[in-house]
């Protein structure tokens, strides 16, 4: 009984702590805004929490005392609203919604800026309309910070005569706020679906970012799944504008939120988190191109110096021609 008792302890003990610590970043960036005395506070619940666990005895009061105020936290916590109402960063300023009329889906809001910097563009939305039955492929674009875990995919589907669209996953930042992976553990960001022109997402990363590398692979699909997947994300765009939600790092990311989709099989990997992998992953399971070892077909799919200098009349076009050339010529 003893023996049960100290593991009981021992892993309530383990929880309450790990709960803690998270909530220092919550503390901070939820509760007191990030604000210059923010840091005061939450340094004062971590050094509280520390000097209560050390000096009450015995220990199971301190840690049933700890674990009921982290419940009143964390009830306070999953309470907080997302909004789309804040003063918005340029590049997702604005939210894509879509009307289907029969074989027709138009999007409406298609981001296509002009970009001069990272942080400065010209805004230009515009109004496209796709034809379910013109759908004939999908590429999907990885970009890779260079820590060999985490990047960001994004898809691209083909519409033949239509013309691309490209489907991003995103955080969608508040003016003035920069993508940080800590603040992401919080309620900080809110999840947007953009619907761009493959050439705004592509040099908005390539060109105008650092240290980000990108790989565009084709992918192995039926036209009957591509159509499933891209009416998963015309839907959810729909939800978004009127339905805002959290972004999350782990639980509702670029990935997590993909493999959420009502058409998608769920993907138990560990790479749907570190998703700088997941193309080796769609590689083992025959969704990329297997005609080539995977190093090499990596290699070859490196898209930065094409795309940066790619013309911004066929660029779509210019780029794939410049890849299959690559390929002929290695």
């Amino acid at each position: 009984m003893g023996l049960i008792l100290e593991i009981i302890t021992g892993a309530s003990l383990l929880a309450s702590s790990l709960i803690a610590v998270w909530m220092v970043g919550a503390i901070y960036y939820d509760m007191c805004g990030g604000a210059k005395w923010a840091r005061w506070v939450a340094l004062a619940w971590a050094v509280g929490v520390i000097a209560v666990l050390a000096a009450w005895r015995p220990l199971w009061q301190p840690i049933v005392a700890l674990l009921g105020a982290e419940f009143l936290f964390l009830v306070w916590w999953f309470r907080l609203e997302p909004t789309n109402d804040r003063e918005w960063d340029p590049n997702a300023a604005v939210l894509p919604r879509a009307v289907r009329a029969d074989d027709a889906v138009t999007i409406e809001n298609v981001r296509n800026l002009e970009y001069h910097s990272l942080d400065d563009s010209t805004p230009r939305y515009e109004a496209r309309t796709y034809h379910l039955s013109s759908i004939k492929g999908v590429d999907v674009i990885f970009f890779d910070w260079g820590n060999g875990f985490l990047g960001h995919p994004a898809l691209i589907f083909d519409f033949g005569p239509d013309g691309r669209i490209c489907m991003s996953i995103e955080a969608r930042l508040p003016k003035g706020q920069k993508y940080s992976v800590v603040r992401s553990l919080y309620r900080q960001q809110e999840l947007i679906f953009v619907a761009a022109d493959e050439r705004d997402v592509i040099l908005r990363r390539t060109k105008y970012s650092q240290g980000q590398w990108a790989y565009l692979y084709h992918l192995n699909s039926t036209v009957v799944e591509l159509t499933e997947v891209f009416l998963d994300y015309v839907n959810t765009i729909n939800q978004l504008y009127e339905s805002p939600r959290w972004y999350h790092v782990l639980f509702t990311n670029c990935t997590t939120s993909f493999y959420k989709l009502p058409s998608t099989r769920v993907r138990w990997d560990w790479r749907v988190i570190a998703n700088a992998r997941l193309d080796r992953a769609l590689y083992n399971d025959g969704r990329l191109d297997r005609t080539l070892p995977f190093k090499e077909l990596r290699r070859l799919a490196c898209l930065n110096d094409i795309a940066d200098t790619a013309p911004a009349s066929g660029f779509g076009d210019h780029i794939r021609r410049e890849l299959e050339r690559r390929r002929h010529e290695r």
